[in-house]
């Protein structure tokens, strides 16, 4: 089962700059349900985003311009990358969030594709 729903990619051109997607993470229904990305009873109470191309190299190019948490939805602001060196591809998304009782779940999102149309 896919992380993320959907199949679509979100793709960055050049001249995108700081444009907001909002990823969302649900609890689970019941402790014996499979329903949601984190387990029943517990809250997000903090999250970070980070970036690396699809062969594992970490990203210092921009493409996060910056990352926040509200709730249950972590909203990141992504931009086309300017840097020199910035390589057009296939990039992933990588959440780490931090549960209410100070565990740590990572779910990854590879639909990130960087080119120059």
């Amino acid at each position: 089962m896919p992380y993320f729903d959907g199949h679509k990619p979100i793709i960055l051109q050049p001249n995108d700059n700081s444009i907001q997607y909002q990823f969302g993470f649900s609890a689970c229904s019941a402790t014996t349900a499979n329903d949601g990305s984190i387990p029943y009873g517990l809250s997000i109470s903090n999250s970070s985003v980070s970036c690396h191309r699809e062969d594992g190299t970490i990203c210092t190019t921009g493409i996060i311009a910056n990352s926040s948490h509200t709730g249950w939805v972590t909203s990141v602001l992504l931009s086309y990358p300017t840097s020199s060196g910035a390589q057009t591809g296939r990039y992933h998304l990588t959440f780490k969030l931090t549960l209410s009782d100070a565990s740590i779940k990572e779910f990854d999102f590879n639909r990130l594709l960087v080119r120059d149309i």
